[in-house]
This record gives C-alpha cells, sequence and structure tokens, in this order.
C-alpha cells in the first residue's frame, strides 16, 4: 500500500482499527517477494510482525503492555500438510499460514444408492468431519448406527448441474423479449454453447431458462461440469460466449455476468424447485425396536418433536427448510473434504419429512436439492483433503458419490438431533461431550 493510504485491519473479535498511515509502507502482495514459496511466505510473516511492532498493536485495556511481546504467531504460521505452492498458486493469495482442525469420523452404515437413474449398488462408508463443535461427530455416529440396522437406507443422486445467469440490459422490453427468443427458438443457444464448451473438455451446455423483467435478461446457464463444482468453468465460459458471440447481438448491454438467479452462495427459492449442482434425496424406514434400542426415542415423542420443531417452528419462523440442524453436517464434511465453505448456505436447504406408518414405524425421506461439490479443483485438490476422500469409500470418490455422502451425514445428524431433543437429552450430552 502506499504512503498515506487507510489501513483497516479486522479481527476475529469483530473490533476495527483505523490508522492513517504516514511514513510506513506495507505490502503483502505476492510480486513483491522473490524465492520459493516458502521463502515468500516467511518474508510476509516477518513484514506482518514488524509491521504490528512499530504500531504496538495490544489492548492496554486487556492488560496489555503496548508491545508485541505476547503475540504469538507460532502455530498459526505453521504450514505442514499442505503444499505450499499449490495453495499459493491455486487457493490463497497472501499465504501466512493455516489452521489446524480437528477431524472426527462417524460410521460406517450401508446404503443403496441411485446415480442419475443407473443401477443401485451397496456400498459401506466412513464421514469424515472437521468440527470444534463437541457432540456432532458422536451424534452422526449414533445416526447412522441406526441406519445400519435399517435395510435398506436408499441414497439417490440426480446430476442438476451448475448454473451461472448473466443479466442483460436493452434499450426496451420488446428488445429484451426479442433477445430470448433468439437464445430458445433462432439458434443463440445452439452458439453459446458451441464457445461454452471450447473453454473446457470437461464442460457441457445443458440448458437456459430466461426471465425478462422491464429492458433486462436473466439468463441462467445450467452446465454439466464433470467432476468439478465447476463455478469458476462456467463463469470463464460465459465471459467468452460473451466477447465470442452475445455481445455482438444488437443494442445489449452485459449489465453483470451474475445476476443473482445463479443462485450462488445464497438461498433461493429457484434453487430448492429447479435443483443446483446435485439433487439428493433418502429414505429409511425405521421400525420401533431400532428407535428405542439405538436413538432410545419412542415412535409418537419423535414424530411430535419432529412436527412441533421442523414442521410448525420454522413455519412460524418463516425458515423454508425444514430441517433441525443440517448446517452442522454439511460444514463439517465439507471442510474435511475440500469443498468450497460458502455453499454451505445453499447446501443446508434440506428439508426432513416424517410419517407415521400403521406398524408403528416412521418413514423418513431427506430431501437435498442444491448439493455442490467437486473432487477436482479449488481446494480439493490439496493433499489431505484427497485423503478424507479416500476414508469415505475407501477408494477414490466421484463427485455424485460425495454428493450422496452429503445426505448421509445429513440424515443421520437429523435422527439423533431430534431423537435427543425428543428425550430431553440434547443439552446433557453437549455437558458430557462438549464441556
Amino acid at each position: 500500500m502506499a504512503q498515506n493510504t487507510t489501513i483497516f485491519i479486522a479481527l476475529q473479535t469483530g473490533c476495527w482499527f483505523l490508522w492513517k498511515e504516514t511514513k510506513f509502507m506495507i505490502s503483502l502482495n505476492l510480486k513483491n517477494f522473490v524465492g520459493s514459496s516458502q521463502e515468500k511466505i516467511l518474508q510476509r510473516q516477518a513484514i506482518l510482525i514488524d509491521y504490528l511492532k512499530r504500531r504496538k498493536f495490544m489492548h492496554k485495556k486487556d492488560g496489555g503492555s503496548g508491545t508485541t511481546d505476547q503475540l504469538d504467531f507460532s502455530n498459526f504460521f505453521k504450514i505442514n500438510k499442505i503444499d505450499v505452492k499449490q495453495a499459493e498458486q491455486k487457493n490463497c493469495e497472501n499465504l501466512l499460514g493455516s489452521v489446524e482442525i480437528p477431524v472426527g469420523v462417524a460410521g460406517p452404515a450401508s446404503v443403496q444408492m441411485t446415480i442419475d437413474g443407473g443401477e443401485p449398488f451397496q456400498q459401506e462408508l466412513f464421514i469424515p468431519l472437521a468440527t470444534t463443535e463437541g457432540a456432532l461427530v458422536a451424534s452422526v455416529a449414533r445416526g447412522m448406527k441406526a441406519l445400519s440396522k435399517t435395510k435398506p437406507t436408499r441414497v439417490f443422486v440426480e446430476k442438476i448441474g451448475m448454473t451461472r445467469a448473466p443479466v442483460f440490459g436493452f434499450l426496451n422490453h420488446f428488445e429484451a423479449k426479442e433477445f430470448v427468443d433468439w437464445i430458445e427458438n433462432k439458434g443463440g443457444l445452439k452458439k453459446i454453447k458451441q464457445v461454452c464448451e471450447k473453454t473446457s473438455q470437461h464442460l457441457k451446455l445443458k440448458d437456459c431458462h430466461a426471465w425478462v423483467v422491464g429492458r433486462a435478461v436473466y439468463a441462467r446457464f445450467v452446465f454439466d461440469t464433470d467432476q468439478a463444482m465447476g463455478m469458476n468453468m462456467v463463469t470463464l465460459a460465459l465471459g467468452q460466449a460473451w466477447k465470442e458471440v452475445i455481445s455482438s447481438y444488437p443494442n445489449i448491454e452485459l449489465i453483470s455476468l451474475s445476476g443473482n438467479m445463479c443462485v450462488d452462495k445464497k438461498t433461493s427459492a429457484i434453487n430448492r424447485l429447479l435443483g443446483r449442482g446435485y439433487s439428493v434425496q433418502a429414505e429409511v424406514l425405521l421400525n420401533k425396536k431400532i428407535l428405542q434400542s439405538v436413538l432410545k426415542v419412542g415412535v409418537q415423542d419423535f414424530y411430535k418433536t419432529y412436527y412441533w420443531k421442523n414442521v410448525v417452528g420454522s413455519n412460524l419462523a418463516g425458515a423454508d427448510s425444514l430441517n433441525m440442524h443440517a448446517a452442522n453436517m454439511v460444514a463439517g464434511l465439507f471442510l474435511a473434504t475440500g469443498q468450497d465453505m460458502a455453499h454451505v448456505v445453499e447446501c443446508s436447504q434440506a428439508s426432513l419429512l416424517v410419517e407415521q406408518k400403521p406398524n408403528n414405524s416412521l418413514y423418513v425421506a431427506l430431501n437435498m436439492p442444491n448439493v455442490n461439490v467437486g473432487v477436482v479443483g479449488g481446494g480439493s485438490g490439496l493433499t489431505p483433503f484427497q485423503q478424507a476422500r479416500k476414508l469415505i469409500f475407501g477408494r477414490e470418490i466421484r463427485a455424485e458419490e460425495l454428493a450422496g455422502v452429503v445426505a448421509v451425514a445429513v440424515l443421520s445428524g437429523e435422527l439423533s438431533g431430534l431423537a435427543a431433543l425428543a428425550t430431553q437429552s440434547l443439552a446433557c450430552a453437549h455437558q458430557k461431550l462438549a464441556r
């Protein structure tokens, strides 16, 4: 940063400190350093420490002396498990260090998985969960034990595709409608498809849905991105399609390459209805014996808690997803396997359905219409995440299989969590395991 610039530094506590820098010039930018990746990190660390010393970055009100003597970054600055060069080039700018998060494993459980309408296959699996929330792994493990005693637990995975929705502007509504007609009926989509698919041999443009609002068009393109989660792939592809094809359309303006109809990293009705990434359904029939012996709950108590919490409570709160804590399992599995953590927001749009059956059992189904996962690209290529994914099936796992595992994790956590609430044992479990 140049002299006389304003520097903001955000702390984890949420406090913000503002300094007006007049003499000291600081830069952590990669291009200013020479040497190996590790040497660049050391230089970056030294500059940061020097800066903190100059500014006497301490809380006097917390007993600090105004010096940096008590600042210790030795654990934060360690990078032991990841490829530094790869992380610096592909995953993280201004790389300084890494944080270690405990990973527990739940399982095993055996499920019957069907992918895109193919032949069902039986698969035993473990689930790695990266978390600092005590009782989470134990809860998922208990749910998986219930599934393991019930045959079959069925999981259905459908690839929807990754979406990106640019918004285009025109002179008026009529011209906007004409553009949609060009895409849908006059060969526009075919031309866009040809350009997009040239950008990657692993990319296929599947479809496009368009909406006209005033003089603007929101075009939601759907892609098959093979084994990658694919957000970067589709963004680059549509950027190229704009340059080569779409920009030559009369009176068109690219307002934004993403118009929020994708919908990326946000909850949305359109993703719940049309799906995004993978749509996954899971179902199981739990009899009275398994509910009582494994989950320690009766049929009526479980159903009553589910109804008043997930259904009525969610409706009263205006929550669109009828689940207890899907985000817990999604976040733990995503963090352990190298997924984009911001997609926890979308993937947690999960709804649990519970029905009481005449034979004193419960039919339980889980609907997850928006599971964005990949096994190539992004952080998934870092070695610790690759090894965590191999643990799941005891082999390399495909993206569509990983999507199914996400549903198994959520279903297991929901079963165990609701049972704990129904028996008034949730607080006691947290006190025992997390205190």
